[in-house]
């Protein structure tokens, strides 16, 4: 486990969790028999595994690539002791074969897999409930901001991203929550072997969140976020501020109109040496109802032709398209529209199956400096959920580059257990 060389936290932020863990059990062991009681009793065991076949055709590789991986998580969360409650989480990544780059093997005639093997604590934390209305975070833990745009876990690949981090939430102000959190590595999806499974530095992650009864969430946000390790020209230390308002308002009897603004700027900081500033804007807007979901938007990512506005905490998969083409933002920026048909529905009288999703997404995309085409990409998604703990899924992304990208398939056969 990489060493944190931060002097508040001493050594690693989840052996400080871990310390703290063991110095809570102490103390409640010394004041009463019935709360260290209390500690296991109320606690849990958790558990989720998820096998996938995932298949890639990448033109300008030599092979395909195919691999076959399982992904098992199993952790235990005591019950809540004088405020305290504490998480420990390990994870596993096993492969079945080996015909793809999983950025670490080597196997660079083959397309990229980004799902190593790896085995280490996924999730090392304490939680603090004893002041009003907040909540203190201690150690390896998971923060999901908002849609994850700029900050989130990476779900979907078999090792997620985790933060090494102090977070603190407050929601003393009626229907506003106020968060920060102080992060000293970030533990990227890549694994430990990976030269860039890991970013140290100061980063520091505001964000306020204000509900809107019946209509949304307005949220103002800003990302300090230094990557003291990371490749500065193509994921750069930042410094981001914006604002977000989504959600959706029943427009019509059975219909829901659904819709989302966000403007950001960002800027070079700490170990960027670039001197440069670029934007960032989203309109969304849709319509819901009987479980149907139309819902069209723009994405816009500027670039001046060397600088461009990256997002490097982000779910990235999320966003412009499944193929994973922009991971990194092109120097002159993407400009993403998209448009997406969706439908979900729960089943009683299917059997096994309890409920279902469809969903199909358009995108095209453009750069943000000039008029170049990037090309286009289908996105294809059907799940279907099996009873209260089980659930497969079908995923499939048609990119086509137009010249700009090389072209690319990728096909996706998931099944996750939860418990």
């Amino acid at each position: 486990m990489k060493v944190l060389k931060n002097a508040v936290f001493a050594s690693t932020l989840p052996s400080a969790a871990l310390l703290a863990c063991i110095a809570t059990l102490g103390a409640v062991t010394a004041k009463a028999d019935a709360s260290f009681d209390d500690f296991f009793d109320g606690g849990k065991f958790t558990a989720d595994a998820r096998y996938r076949f995932e298949h890639v055709d990448q033109d300008g590789f030599a092979n395909d690539a195919d691999a076959h991986t399982l992904r098992v998580r199993a952790g235990f969360q005591t019950g809540k002791v004088w405020d305290l409650q504490a998480l420990i989480e390990g994870e596993g990544v096993v492969q079945f074969n080996d015909d793809f780059n999983d950025t670490v093997n080597g196997n660079v005639t083959f397309p990229t897999i980004a799902d190593p093997e790896d085995f280490q604590i996924n999730r090392l934390q304490i939680e603090y409930s004893g002041l009003p209305q907040t909540t203190v975070t201690l150690g390896r833990q998971r923060i999901n901001l908002d849609n994850q745009r700029f900050v989130g876990g990476v779900a979907f690949r078999q090792n997620e991203q985790t933060f090494d981090a102090l977070r603190i939430v407050n929601t003393s102000v009626e229907n506003l929550t106020l968060s920060y959190a102080y992060v000293r590595q970030i533990n990227r999806v890549f694994g430990e072997e990976s030269a860039q499974g890991a970013f140290e530095g100061d980063t520091h992650l505001f964000n306020a969140g204000y509900d809107i009864k019946d209509w949304g969430k307005l949220t103002a946000y800003a990302y300090l976020i230094d990557l003291e390790d990371a490749p500065q020209a193509t994921i750069p230390s930042t410094k981001t501020f914006g604002a977000r308002f989504a959600g959706k308002h029943e427009i019509a009897k059975g219909f829901t109109g659904l819709y989302a603004l966000e403007y950001a700027t960002q800027s070079d900081y700490q170990n960027n040496t670039a001197n440069y500033d670029v934007g960032y804007w989203l309109v969304e807007a849709g319509v819901a109802a009987q479980g149907f979901k139309l819902l069209g938007g723009i994405e816009s990512l500027e670039g001046d032709g060397t600088h461009r506005f990256q997002t490097p905490l982000a779910t990235l998969h999320k966003f412009q398209g499944y193929a994973d083409v922009f991971l990194v933002t092109p120097p002159n920026g993407i400009v993403d529209t998209y448009g997406t048909l969706a439908y979900e529905t729960k089943l009683e009288d299917m059997g096994p199956v309890t409920g279902a999703l469809a969903a199909v997404t358009y995108h095209d995309f453009q750069a943000e400096r000039g008029s170049a085409s990037f090309g286009s990409e289908t996105d294809i998604e059907l799940v279907a959920r099996l009873g209260d703990h089980w659930s497969a899924g079908i995923k499939y992304a048609d990119y086509n580059g137009d010249g700009a990208f090389a072209d690319r398939d990728k096909l996706w056969l998931s099944v996750d257990v939860t418990y």
